[in-house]
């Protein structure tokens, strides 16, 4: 049976297998693809993490998406807050329904049975209200107070594997909140079919959210951390996307087609264009015409009528409309029509695989060929995990490859150098091409210069050239013979 095939808001496993426990997809985007699919029914998950984590949160809305589709859902707590007053939390978020609450979704609370009667008297009151509410899902927040309850006529042990076993064969799939942290040898983590932790990770004056599946029984979970964040919508989940793409494994083609650059006088130089679906970084200075030769390489994909897309960090989508009029490219009517698409986003607290996903979907959406990432200094900035610049880069480039889109990538280097830089070692991963734009001292003329550190499948001239700048856009001159070195400080 297909993945997608639903019953009841229940999915199967992958096409080719038979799988005896189906998958209950949670309705949060993102968390279904860590998991594998969904959480598999009728098991027994702890959902774990600090005071404000987001555990109430997430475990509310993956109730009511279940009500909403007409599931019974049971919440019972162990704490002393009212249930009036965590609906009120909850009722700014988008999947909240009021008129679900008292129907499809029961409040109980189990807060005096414990205090009074122990754990037995809690299974008690569990196993009577399962029987009464047939409810599909059970959520006990709270689930610290279990532990804390003192002596007992039943262990925790116990109390563990009977939970397990009712809600098994009720086919209840049942979450319990703990305020707690670590995939401790306790026996809520031993005996619990799957346990998720919600945690922050904290950088500098920076907070991001994470998620990680320790384990999960019958699914076929993604390892690690992923981030997420808490909105208007709920929780917002946003898989790691260096572990989609490997779990993906997308192996990029070939192709022996050649694309303007948008530059004639350039093209000649380099063979005639890069390769289609290939990656070109321009490195070079600040101010020296990198992001007006990405602008040249998008106006000649839009002439060509290809769908062009622009990632933007630092210069606003006016800005980079009115920086190509002056220079001739008349690009505003491309934008109105739609071909032309610009992602702008300043480099500061947000979350790479939000605009990962967001630069990707837009691609597959328009059926994008051609994209300049105009700074990818930005890219990596955003990247709160310093571990994860490398492959997190890696893994996009490689993306965009088995996408076809030929790409441009601006990356700039410091004003100040004593010598020719070098490439990076890890810029055979990222870029099949390298183009190096430089400030040079003509006599005594401060000019602007192109050359090629680096060009697969490519005949080019290797020659330094002048490159001049005017209201026509850039021109690639005769070579740079007479240059007394690279200038400094653009000086």
């Amino acid at each position: 049976m297909s993945d997608n095939k639903q019953i009841d808001n229940v999915t199967e496993g992958k096409p080719g297998r038979s799988n005896r426990i189906p998958l209950l997809r949670t309705g949060i985007a993102g968390f279904d693809d860590i998991l594998g699919g969904g959480l598999p029914a009728g098991s027994l998950y702890l959902i774990q993490g600090l005071a404000g984590s987001g555990k109430t949160t997430l475990a509310c809305q993956i109730g009511f998406t279940q009500a909403r589709q007409g599931k019974k859902v049971l919440l019972l707590t162990l704490i002393a807050e009212s249930h009036a007053k965590m609906l009120n939390h909850v009722s700014n978020f988008d999947f909240f329904d009021d008129s679900l609450v008292g129907s499809q979704m029961q409040m109980l609370s189990g807060y005096s049975s414990l205090a009074s009667e122990g754990l037995r008297g809690l299974l008690r009151l569990i196993t009577a209200e399962l029987n009464r509410f047939r409810p599909a899902m059970l959520v006990i927040d709270g689930f610290r107070s279990v532990r804390d309850s003192g002596p007992s006529d039943l262990n925790l042990s116990e109390f563990m594997h009977s939970l397990n076993s009712l809600v098994f064969t009720m086919n209840c799939t049942t979450i319990l909140l703990s305020p707690v942290e670590g995939n401790m040898p306790e026996s809520e983590n031993t005996l619990v079919d799957g346990v998720i932790e919600l945690s922050q990770y904290e950088q500098g004056m920076q907070l991001v959210r994470e998620i990680k599946v320790f384990k999960v029984r019958g699914a076929d979970h993604l390892l690690g951390k992923h981030v997420f964040e808490i909105n208007a919508s709920g929780v917002e989940i946003f898989p790691r996307f260096e572990a989609t793409a490997t779990r993906a494994g997308k192996v990029p083609g070939t192709s022996g087609r050649y694309v303007s650059v948008g530059i004639p006088s350039w093209d000649k130089c380099i063979g005639g264009g890069v390769v289609s679906g290939s990656i070109t970084c321009l490195l070079g200075s600040p101010g020296v015409g990198k992001t007006l030769m990405g602008l040249h390489f998008i106006e000649q994909g839009l002439k060509d009528g290809e769908q062009c897309l622009i990632v933007g960090f630092y210069e606003a989508p006016e800005r980079l409309l009115a920086k190509a009029r002056k220079a001739g490219m008349q690009m505003d009517a491309y934008m109105e029509s739609g071909q032309l698409e610009m992602i702008w986003q300043l480099p500061l607290e947000m979350l790479c695989d939000d605009l990962a996903k967001r630069m990707l979907d837009n691609i597959a959406r328009r059926g994008v060929t051609r994209l300049l990432i105009d700074g990818v200094d930005g890219l990596r900035s955003i990247v709160v995990q310093p571990q994860r610049i490398r492959p997190f880069l890696v893994a996009l480039t490689n993306e965009l490859r088995a996408l076809g889109v030929t790409s441009f990538v601006t990356e700039q280097l410091p004003y100040f150098r004593e010598s020719r830089p070098q490439a990076d070692p890890t810029s055979s991963q990222l870029y099949e091409n390298v183009m190096l734009l430089e400030y040079i001292l003509f006599g005594d003329i401060n000019r602007r210069q192109i050359s090629v550190m680096k060009l697969r499948e490519n005949g080019y001239d290797g020659a330094n050239r002048l490159m001049n700048i005017s209201d026509a856009g850039i021109e690639i001159d005769g070579p740079a013979a007479g240059a007394s070195g690279p200038a400094v400080n653009g000086s």
